[in-house]
């Protein structure tokens, strides 16, 4: 059976530069689809963007740890000048501790949903900023939102291992039983997820090289692989961790062997390149 390969560029509208390295990941590249920061500055001209490049699939990246929320003013999700927190640890012992910050979570995501719906987009899936949706609260808020909104697939962080590339890290460890746990509430025939998951150890380290390793060591099914490539000249001093290793991933997409080995699968059949519009 042919496998089938969805290669998925987070932060879609992060900053001009990040959008424009995104899209030429997809057009001189191998990338067929990316996730929506809709908190983000350059969210409308991604949207817009978007819109002239009809083959890559369009998902949202739904945040709460970074950017403008979209849902107004609100206060126990939110630091004073109502700005998200930027650690996870502070954003997810606001969730577990206050029942207002769910709530206000639940609504600032639909909100982020429904502003990309108002530009006639059609989101392919949902995943999140930090990979927060995982954590089980949030899990229930995106399957619920997924449903009402009628959008049909989530990521499930479910991360395989190959050889030859980085170690996960405990934290990541943490965060593939939360995946695992979330895979299997994915239960009801509208709701789709992958059969396996690649990138998070890559993170900031996708080089050509691995890429060349994975796609020797595909596994069965469909797979999203995970990347954030981008140019970093506009990126705000901490305003993200990943700056030059962007570009070392938009390289790595656009690198020759990895364009002709993954051309070799598709034209013996045994790969396909996907977005989450087509699982």
């Amino acid at each position: 059976m042919i496998k089938r390969l969805i290669i998925n560029a987070d932060d879609f509208g992060f900053s001009r530069s990040v959008t424009d390295g995104i899209l030429h990941a997809h057009q001189a590249g191998i990338l067929t689809s990316t996730t929506l920061m809709a908190t983000m500055p350059d969210c409308d001209r991604a949207m817009d963007l978007a819109q002239s490049n009809p083959d890559l699939g369009i998902g949202i990246h739904l945040c709460l740890t970074q950017g403008t929320p979209r849902s107004g003013k609100l206060r126990a999700i939110t630091n004073g000048n109502n700005e998200f927190p930027r650690k996870v640890p502070q954003l997810l012992q606001r969730i577990s501790f206050n029942r207002r910050a769910l709530a206000e979570a639940k609504a600032e995501w639909a909100a982020q949903i429904e502003y990309v719906l108002s530009r006639s987009l059609h989101p392919t899936h949902l995943d999140s900023h930090k990979h927060i949706h995982h954590w089980p609260a949030l899990a229930q808020v995106a399957l619920d939102l997924a449903k009402e909104y009628r959008i049909p697939a989530i990521r499930c962080a479910d991360e395989i291992t190959i050889h030859s590339a980085p170690k996960l890290s405990s934290g990541y460890r943490a965060l593939r039983f939360l995946a695992r746990k979330l895979k299997n509430r994915c239960v009801r025939p509208q709701l789709r997820t992958t059969d396996w998951f690649f990138g998070l150890a890559a993170t900031g380290k996708f080089s050509a090289e691995i890429w060349l390793n994975l796609l020797e060591q595909l596994p069965a099914g469909t797979g999203e692989v995970m990347v954030h490539p981008g140019y970093a000249a506009d990126l705000p001093i901490g305003s993200t961790r990943l700056t030059a290793q962007r570009r070392m991933e938009l390289d790595a997409l656009c690198d020759s062997r990895v364009i002709a080995a993954l051309h070799s699968l598709a034209s013996d059949n045994r790969v396909k390149r996907i977005h989450f519009g087509e699982i």
